[in-house]
């Protein structure tokens, strides 16, 4: 497990992807209430047609937080799109040899995957532009970055879980930006992991088309779990449909003989519940209700 943070570390902010619609003063101020000290990139505030800068800049302002000796963490600022036009450039030998936080979701699946293909923990949780939306993900974030292990959520109701209990890493985040990681570089490594997914805006069959590329290159065969989080505005727009969207994403899964949660409060909701991403982890589905610790 990474290093906890203590009160006075440093934590570094920066835009990878979408500029910045709101502020996140709020969020700062949270981050600061920790008793953290907040660092800004250099073009956090900025914006270049979409993005919140440049490719250059971006890349510029998140090398330079993963290199710093001083900083501990890097929340990002928000997800959208444009990660990825970096991703690649990124040069992570620093990173490699002293791994630091790193927080996001989203577009921000595409980082940490890239973790994990390095074998580094990384978390699927609140960036900077929705820390303040909940305050359960927001004081579960800080316990994790201050050295809590052991952490339990609320499932939403249905009668689709599979209960079970399973010791693995898990991986994931948003289905699009891992069917995008497919042949890429940070390509998402799912063998022998609890796979946990979440998806915003998409119809239906979008939906299914993705999770039938997965399974066609195999990402779904040794799976140990299946976390299912939020499927926000997902819609059957023309209704064809018979099945529920949970139903429809069970038929991948079904198959297996494996513990599968649906409902787990993380994505695009306002709740969204911190995981730690590539770290061993008992995890154990009951009903209604989610344990994970972590372990060392």
């Amino acid at each position: 497990m990474l290093n906890p943070l203590k009160t006075g570390d440093k934590v570094a902010i920066v835009a990878t992807a979408k500029r910045l619609e709101k502020s996140i003063e709020g969020a700062i101020s949270i981050i600061e209430s920790w008793g953290l000290e907040v660092v800004l990139g250099t073009h956090v505030m900025g914006s270049d047609e979409y993005w919140a800068a440049s490719n250059e800049h971006r890349l510029s302002d998140l090398q330079e937080a993963l290199d710093s000796s001083e900083v501990k963490a890097v929340i990002f600022a928000r997800g959208g799109y444009g990660t990825t036009n970096i991703l690649d450039q990124v040069d992570f030998s620093t990173f490699r040899a002293n791994p630091i936080w790193t927080i996001g979701f989203s577009d921000l699946t595409s980082f940490l995957l890239q973790t994990g293909r390095m074998g580094v923990p990384s978390v699927h949780g609140p960036m900077a532009y929705t820390i303040g939306n909940d305050d359960e993900s927001d004081e579960q974030l800080r316990q994790l970055l201050f050295g809590e292990r052991s952490f339990s959520a609320s499932l939403s109701a249905n009668d689709l879980t599979k209960q079970g209990q399973v010791e693995g890493q898990i991986t994931g985040g948003n289905l699009y930006l891992i069917c995008e990681s497919i042949g890429a570089k940070n390509e998402i490594d799912t063998d022998g992991k609890v796979l946990f997914l979440e998806e915003v805006g998409e119809d239906f069959y979008a939906v299914d088309r993705m999770l039938n590329k997965l399974k066609r290159v195999g990402k779904f065969e040794n799976l140990k779990g299946v976390l299912v989080g939020d499927f926000t505005n997902v819609k059957d727009s023309n209704g064809y449909f018979t099945r529920s969207l949970n139903e429809l994403i069970l038929s991948y899964f079904d198959d297996l003989e494996c513990p599968i949660a649906f409902g787990f409060p993380a994505g695009h909701e306002a709740k969204n519940i911190p995981l730690v991403f590539h770290q061993n982890a008992k995890i154990h589905i009951g009903e209604g209700s989610i344990l994970i610790e972590y372990l060392d």
